[in-house]
């Protein structure tokens, strides 16, 4: 097993040590890269020019904004409502019935006569943390289950947080001119998205959302109409297509979050 001594400022050698011993005084700031080392009663040479220790001495890799991004269905290349809405059709088709069932409960629970309202504010966005798992988890190629609704509660608090700062702060937007409302809801149109994979606190998700939008926040209000048509079909069909819609509709907000997510990660090319 190789040995190695330290040489102090002062000329003053230390150990012998191991290379686990090494890498030990190396992290804990003991040993520089211009720290002198004796390999095995050798010369002395820099720390840093231990091929051994080398990894030891690299900084550890920064911390993403947000996740790799988790997907089986191909990322679209440019923003196109229309296209996020059919391609979201296509997956819903296979799975209408669990992801439906989900918003037929979401709408039950809002329906409760005199506590409706009130429990649909309380763990409405809790509710939808899980459903919008279970909606990336279809664009990973996971089957969506009923029971995925529900996975959302360890982030109650977050999201909770998240949906009443959204709510008061969108509506005094809405009373002043309207379109600051709009454009407020537009940039955290995403922010139950953030929560629902990331570990992110309501503010910085709200963050990562408005972010995220840049540059595209006209696609999305532009989505957001195109949700509403579809909205209005689903009503038509029976009433019950509602809640079909609402499915295609939180597909199809999945894929422009995956896409715009691509599009923040994408490298600048400067001409």
């Amino acid at each position: 097993m190789d040995q190695y001594l330290v040489i102090g400022p002062d000329g003053k050698e230390f150990g012998p040590i191991d290379l686990n011993g090494l890498q030990q005084w190396i992290r804990e700031g003991r040993v520089l890269k211009q720290t002198r080392i004796r390999k095995n009663g050798g010369a002395a040479i820099a720390a840093e020019s231990l091929p051994e220790v080398a990894e030891t001495f690299a900084p550890p890799p920064a911390a993403a904004a947000t996740p790799p991004i988790a997907t089986t269905v191909p990322i679209l290349p440019e923003f196109k409502s229309w296209e996020f809405i059919g391609q979201a059709w296509e997956l819903v088709k296979p799975h209408w019935i669990p992801l439906s069932v989900m918003f037929l409960i979401l709408g039950v629970i809002g329906a409760v006569p005199y506590v409706g309202p009130c429990l649909s504010f309380i763990v409405g966005t809790t509710l939808l943390v899980g459903i919008n798992r279970a909606v990336l988890g279809l664009l990973a190629g996971r089957a969506p289950t009923i029971e995925m609704m529900f996975s959302g509660f360890d982030r109650f608090g977050q999201a909770f947080v998240a949906g009443l700062v959204i709510a008061i702060l969108v509506s005094v937007g809405l009373v002043f001119l309207i379109i600051p409302g709009i454009f407020l809801a537009i940039i955290w149109s995403f922010t139950n998205l953030v929560i629902a994979e990331t570990n992110q606190d309501f503010w910085t998700a709200m963050q990562t959302s408005a972010d995220l939008t840049k540059g595209y926040r006209w696609e999305v209000f532009c989505l957001c109409l195109a949700l509403i048509v579809v909205a209005i079909l689903g009503l038509l069909a029976c009433c019950i297509g509602i809640v079909v819609a609402q499915a295609v509709g939180a597909v199809a907000f999945a894929l422009a979050y995956r896409f715009l997510q691509s599009r923040q990660a994408a490298p600048v090319v400067v001409a």
